[in-house]
């Protein structure tokens, strides 16, 4: 079968790989639809991924095929993935948290079976893995589960409060989304603090309640809306170093920021800025199956929109042209999505 592989930096391929089969406690998925991811762009751009490797975590499929003594998932069931559960043995699950397992998160991000990914038209994976997906979403919400799980965790393991004023910085997907997992948990004032119009547009039609570039009129907004005091907390997911000092700068005097977007670049901070106003930052990366199981149901329920994320689908053959593009900016676009079966 073909599959899209990141084989060094700046380096992509189509290459003809063995259909897969299942070991022991996995099952084979027909992938219908796969979501480009900006750690896919960045797994390109920096060379971090596994060499060469098959990306792409955001998908849906359908199971084909269950090894022996399998009964979480049978074939026939349309299902996405997120982190295993504990394995019960590590470090982390011997002191009794399993939400940090090593062998979970290992999995996860590709270290243990480096050859499977989403860009492909099957993919073989630990079906403790598997989540199966309501019959009321459609496919393409479905490929949006995983993405809406991760802001639906950094939302939960912030410090927000019901009713606090909520800066969320960057509008890519993970913004989007963090945006309406923060009205849906009760926050009061959602501002959707972006540079490019087109995105703060689709923030206002997701559900912020403004939505503005940085700079003067930001900061009226903030101190019309808080009296002065600034925002309760930002969600920082842009992905990019320059925006964490950014983010502090939004808070009040006790607030706090939350990490959700990914970078590897160095920060440059002021720690005396954080220190001055006893500001907290926590980070977020993951989720959990049970996370990924809610969010499938705030889609459902259309408590979260997905529909205004998705710019179109493509085929395996417009990928590797089409992750150079948003590597080099020469294109702008939320969430596209890989079909595999077609072309």
């Amino acid at each position: 079968m073909r599959a899209g592989r990141i084989t060094g930096r700046y380096s992509f391929e189509l290459a003809e790989v063995d259909e897969p089969t299942p070991a022991a406690g996995q099952a084979v998925v027909d992938v219908l639809l796969c979501g480009v991811c900006g750690s896919d762009v960045h797994a390109y751009t920096e060379g971090w991924a596994y060499n060469p490797g098959v990306c792409g975590h955001e998908w849906v499929g359908v199971v084909r095929e269950v090894a022996p003594g399998v009964r979480v998932v049978r074939p026939g069931d349309r299902v996405t993935a997120g982190l295993a559960p504990g394995c019960g043995t590590c470090p982390e699950c011997r002191a009794a948290l399993p939400e940090y397992c090593s062998v979970a998160f290992s999995g996860y991000t590709g270290r243990l079976a480096p050859t499977n990914g989403g860009f492909a038209r099957s993919i073989a994976i630990d079906a403790n893995r598997l989540c199966p997906m309501p019959a009321g979403i459609s496919d393409v919400a479905a490929a949006i589960v995983e993405p809406t799980a991760v802001a639906l965790h950094g939302v939960r393991r912030s410090r927000m409060r019901i009713g606090d004023v909520v800066a969320v910085v960057g509008c890519g997907p993970i913004g989007l989304l963090a945006l309406q997992c923060a009205k849906v948990g009760g926050a009061g004032h959602v501002i959707a603090v972006e540079l490019d119009e087109t995105r703060r547009a689709r923030a206002l039609a997701v559900g912020a309640d403004a939505a503005l570039a940085p700079g003067p009129e930001l900061r009226e907004h903030l101190n019309t809306v808080t009296g002065g005091l600034r925002a309760d907390i930002a969600f920082d997911c842009a992905g990019v170093p320059a925006t964490l000092q950014a983010s502090v700068d939004l808070v009040r005097r006790g607030g706090s920021v939350c990490m959700l977007g990914v970078t590897s670049g160095d920060a440059t901070v002021q720690p005396i800025r954080w220190m001055n106003k006893e500001v907290s930052v926590d980070t977020s990366f993951v989720f959990t199956l049970e996370e990924m199981a809610i969010a499938a149901d705030l889609i459902r329920t259309g408590r979260i929109k997905v529909a205004e994320l998705h710019d179109g689908t493509i085929t395996l053959d417009d990928l590797g042209r089409t992750i150079d593009d948003l590597a080099h900016r020469r294109i702008q676009a939320v969430k596209l999505l890989v079909d595999p079966t077609a072309g």
